[in-house]
């Protein structure tokens, strides 16, 4: 899962302080983010009302809306989004309840109290995160027709010159196209790329070395011994294993 965090400030400089804090936090994390950067409180409002956020970092002061007036309106169409305040002033403190605030950071930032804002940010994002309730299908074109195939029917993908065969349980289906094409198509959190012609159903694999995955049907493919590591770091982490 990727996250969506938006950072609000009317200070450029403070802006890029919180996303260059945002990334030494994650560096060393299997934690993918995308970063949105606001100058206003009337923007990052606009973007809110037809985009998903995850977690906003947000200012108190600011020209034109101000942080808490920013959060009321976000908050009148979006419950979810987790807003944490950065500021230097401390007697907004009791204001930012009225917006459902998760944290409150006061300026200069300190390392590990914003760090421990933002992982206990994602940890509950996790926690409250639906599962999968319906099956989810692959849809590919061949001659002219579509096919439906459950993604829990894949053990893998294989690639062969400009075509890409799949390898379900009861069937293999081949059809033109190229990996790139495909992973547009995939569930990335369902999907991982462990050689350059192999794609694996992460449900399927039994067991990962440094040079093969063996599936729980039996089935032996190769894993790229350039990339074996990040492919086992990679699977644990989408398979919530703590490493």
């Amino acid at each position: 899962m990727k996250f969506n965090i938006a950072i609000c400030d009317d200070e450029i400089l403070q802006v890029n302080l919180v996303e260059k804090l945002i990334l030494e936090a994650i560096e060393t994390k299997n934690i993918k983010v995308n970063i949105l950067k606001f100058l206003c409180g009337e923007d990052l409002i606009t973007y809110c009302n037809s985009n998903k956020l995850h977690i906003i970092f947000l200012d108190m002061e600011m020209k034109g809306l101000d942080g808490i007036e920013s959060a009321r309106k976000i908050r009148e169409k979006n419950d979810n989004v987790i807003i944490i305040f950065v500021t230097g002033y401390k007697e907004y403190v009791f204001d930012v309840f009225e917006v459902n605030t998760f944290r409150y950071i006061l300026k200069p930032v300190k390392i590990e109290q914003f760090q421990k804002a933002l992982f206990d940010a994602i940890k509950l994002i996790d926690e409250l995160k639906e599962p999968q309730k319906e099956e989810e299908f692959l849809v590919i074109n061949k001659n002219k027709e579509k096919i439906i195939i459950a993604y829990n029917s894949i053990n893998y993908f294989e690639k062969y010159k400009n075509k890409v065969m799949v390898m379900a349980d009861n069937q293999n289906i081949e059809f033109y196209g190229t990996f790139n094409e495909l992973n547009m198509l995939l569930n990335e959190d369902k999907f991982i790329r462990v050689h350059q012609g192999y794609i694996a159903n992460i449900d399927k694999i039994e067991l990962i070395t440094s040079k093969e995955v063996l599936l729980k049907n039996g089935k032996r493919i190769p894993v790229s011994r350039r990339n074996a590591k990040e492919v086992k770091e990679t699977f644990l982490s989408r398979k919530r294993v703590k490493l």
